[in-house]
C-alpha cells in the first residue's frame, strides 16, 4: 500500500492520494515564473488579490468588491511558483494565469498540463515488489509528456519590443486610414479609434492612450488642418475606458460584455466631445455626415447643444461598436501572444 506525504507534512492514505495527480512541477513552475516576468514582475500578493477578485466576480459578485469570502493567501500563490512541488491545484493554476493576462482558452491549456503531466512511476517487477514499494521514483528519469516538454518558452526582450512596436505602428495606420475613409466617403462614423481598441486589449490602456494621441497629431498633415487636436481628450477617454475595462474588469472575455463596454465608451466620448464641438467649432466639424445629422436634429426643434449631442451619440455608438468588435477579434489573440509563446502547441480540450 502506497502512502502519500502532503506538502504540509500530513500523511494521507491511498484513498486521499488517489484524488490527486502528481505533477511534473519544475516545468510548470518555470513556465509560471516566466509568465509572471513577462507580465511585469507582478508580486505574489497582487496575484492573490487578483485571483480573489476574479473568483468573486465569477460567483456573481457575492463576495463583494474586495473578494471577501474568496480570498487566496499570498503563501498559496507562492507555493504554485515554487519548484519541487509534487502537487498542484489545476483550478489555482488557471486562476493564476488568468490574473496574469492569459485568455480563457489558453488558460484551459494550462489546466490540461496540470492534469496530464505526471512523473512516470516505474512498474515494479514480481521479484522486487517488496523492495520497490519503499523506493521513490527518480524524477530525473521520468519521461515528460510531449505537450509539456517545451511549453513555457516566452518572447525574448528584443522580440517583445519588436512586436510591441509593430502593433503600435499598425494600430496608428488603421486609425489614420479609417479617419481618411470617413472624410472621403462622407460616412456618419469616425473610424479613427479601431487601432486604439486593439491596443487597449492587447497591451493596456496607456499604450492605447499613446496611440490615440499620436493619431491626432499624425492626422494634421493628412487633413491640412489641426481640427482634430482639440478632440485629443475624447480619444484619451476612449482608450482608458477600453483598456481598464478589458484588462482590469475582464470585460474582453466575451463579445456581449465587450460590446456593452464599447457603448459605454461611446457615451463617455460623446460627453467629452459635445462641449468641444459646440464651443470650439460652433457645433460643426470636418465630418460632413455628422454635420448633416446635426442639421436634421436642429430642424425638428432641438437647440444646438442637444442637436450636436444627438448626432454625435448616434454616430459614436455605431462607430465604437465597430471598433470594439474589431478590437476584440484582433486584440485578444495578440494579448495571448504577448503573455506567453509556447514553443510547442498546448493541447486544448
Amino acid at each position: 500500500m502506497s502512502i502519500t506525504v502532503d506538502v504540509g507534512g500530513s500523511v494521507k492514505g491511498p484513498e486521499v492520494a488517489s484524488t490527486h495527480r502528481d505533477v511534473a512541477e519544475p516545468s510548470i513552475a518555470e513556465s509560471l515564473q516566466a509568465l509572471r516576468k513577462e507580465a511585469g514582475g507582478v508580486t505574489y500578493a497582487e496575484i492573490a488579490t487578483r485571483i480573489s477578485r476574479l473568483r468573486a466576480e465569477r460567483s456573481g459578485g457575492a463576495g463583494g468588491v474586495g473578494g471577501a469570502g474568496f480570498e487566496v493567501s499570498r503563501s498559496t500563490v507562492y507555493d504554485a511558483f515554487r519548484p519541487g512541488r509534487t502537487r498542484l491545484n489545476p483550478d489555482l493554476v488557471v486562476d493564476i494565469v488568468l490574473s496574469l493576462g492569459v485568455d480563457l482558452e489558453t488558460a484551459e491549456g494550462w489546466r490540461e498540463r496540470c492534469t496530464t503531466a505526471r512523473p512516470a512511476v516505474p512498474r515494479p517487477s514480481s521479484r522486487s515488489t517488496s523492495s520497490d514499494s519503499t523506493t521513490k521514483a527518480d524524477p530525473a528519469a521520468a519521461p515528460r509528456p510531449a505537450s509539456t516538454e517545451r511549453a513555457g518558452s516566452v518572447w525574448s526582450g528584443r522580440q517583445r519590443l519588436l512586436l510591441i512596436a509593430a502593433t503600435l505602428l499598425a494600430a496608428l495606420g488603421v486609425n489614420l486610414v479609417g479617419g481618411e475613409l470617413v472624410i472621403w466617403l462622407e460616412l456618419p462614423l469616425f473610424l479613427d479609434m479601431i487601432g486604439t481598441a486593439v491596443v487597449a486589449i492587447a497591451l493596456g490602456p496607456w499604450y492605447a492612450v499613446a496611440v490615440a494621441i499620436v493619431t491626432q497629431f499624425a492626422a494634421v498633415p493628412l487633413h491640412g488642418n489641426s481640427e482634430g487636436l482639440p478632440f485629443i481628450p475624447v480619444a484619451i477617454v476612449g482608450a482608458l475606458i477600453w483598456g481598464y475595462g478589458a484588462r482590469r474588469g475582464n470585460l474582453a472575455r466575451s463579445l456581449p460584455r465587450f460590446l456593452l463596454l464599447s457603448v459605454v465608451v461611446a457615451l463617455a466620448c460623446t460627453i467629452v466631445a459635445v462641449p468641444i464641438t459646440a464651443a470650439v467649432f460652433e457645433g460643426y466639424s470636418s465630418h460632413v455626415a455628422a454635420n448633416s445629422l446635426t442639421d436634421r436634429f436642429q430642424s425638428v426643434g432641438e437647440n444646438l447643444v442637444v442637436a450636436v449631442a444627438s448626432s454625435n451619440l448616434t454616430a459614436s455608438v455605431f462607430d465604437k461598436l465597430i471598433a470594439g468588435f474589431v478590437g476584440l477579434a484582433v486584440g485578444v489573440p495578440l494579448r495571448s501572444r504577448f503573455a506567453t509563446r509556447p514553443a510547442a502547441p498546448l493541447a486544448i480540450p
